[in-house]
């Protein structure tokens, strides 16, 4: 009887374990950032020839290639985005560890590492964080405002204690989440809307504005989009789409735009000049909280995730 077939994801991964360096991983982040083997090189501190080498021993390895030569550089492939991607995570892992290790024998505190999207940093964390650090004063604290996916993957490779997000749909095996605010869709525009002068709006109301979306894997537009469907046409939209706060504030100055936006990030917007538009959308989102390892709640983690309900709770 012959032994079952190894699947091809375990025979890559032994092969991996086997002949991949951490100097691969090093040129292929750098090949993407600089799109230039020369000048990646450089970044590596290798010979031009040797990253050649190196680059051609990775794509052996993998079966694949990982970017495509021409005249003005090189350009990376879907493959390639994905390897630099992981090589990444794995590079900012090494340097946590590096930086746990350094702490712990120097006898230093060493940080929390939080991480947030934009909604929260500006509704959870941003109003608590003078009264968090006079609480510890002794600790120190590295955040940093990433989009989710790059907040989740940097809280599977270890780059970050917790992060503030919304309800997964899914949680991974060993991860916790604490929701600490509710969330719904609202309305905005300029104070110049003929719109803002309204008692009450109906969505058709808005048809002719310019609706400037949110980009489609944001939770405020697949809200939007479910509203939508049940309309006759589809919004006026805006060629941009985007939810970034500054950008937000230069363009509400069109007196046709309307922007759907989270409640939890107008404090970011601020009210100057920008009004929320009477229209009840009744369209919620996912609430915005703590995601975590459970493993890892416990010292400063486990009293920061006390501090954060408590607070959201009153």
């Amino acid at each position: 009887m012959n032994p079952p077939a190894v699947p091809a994801t375990e025979l890559l991964l032994e092969r991996l374990l086997a002949r991949l360096r951490l100097r691969h991983l090093k040129l292929v982040d750098a090949l993407e950032t600089h799109a230039n083997l020369r000048r990646a090189a450089a970044a590596v501190h290798m010979t031009q020839p040797a990253a050649t080498q190196m680059l051609r021993e990775l794509e052996t390895l993998l079966g694949t290639a990982l970017f495509e030569r021409h005249a003005r550089g090189m350009r990376i492939t879907e493959a390639g985005r994905l390897v630099a991607r992981h090589a990444r995570l794995s590079i900012d892992a090494l340097r946590v560890a590096s930086e746990e290790l350094t702490a712990l024998a120097t006898q230093q505190v060493r940080p929390l590492r939080i991480g947030a999207i934009d909604a929260a940093m500006a509704s959870v964390l941003q109003p608590v964080l003078e009264r968090l650090l006079a609480s510890y004063p002794e600790w120190r604290l590295e955040i940093e405002e990433n989009s989710i996916d790059r907040l989740s993957a940097g809280l599977r490779a270890g780059a970050f204690d917790a992060v503030l997000v919304r309800e997964p749909v899914r949680l991974e095996p060993g991860h916790r989440f604490i929701a600490l605010r509710e969330d719904r869709m609202v309305l905005v525009a300029a104070a110049t809307h003929p719109a803002a002068r309204r008692r009450r709006l109906k969505l058709a109301d808005l048809a002719q504005s310019r609706w400037i979306l949110p980009p489609a894997h944001f939770a405020v537009r697949r809200a939007l989009d479910a509203l939508w469907s049940q309309e006759a046409h589809p919004p006026r939209a805006h060629p941009v789409q985007t939810l970034a706060p500054r950008l937000l504030l230069s363009m509400l100055s069109q007196p046709d735009v309307v922007v759907p936006v989270p409640l939890t990030l107008l404090d970011r917007l601020g009210r100057h000049g920008i009004v929320e538009l009477p229209l009840d959308l009744q369209a919620p989102i996912e609430p915005i909280g703590l995601l975590f390892r459970s493993s890892d709640a416990q010292g400063a983690l486990a009293l920061l995730i006390d501090f954060l309900v408590a607070a959201s709770q009153g």
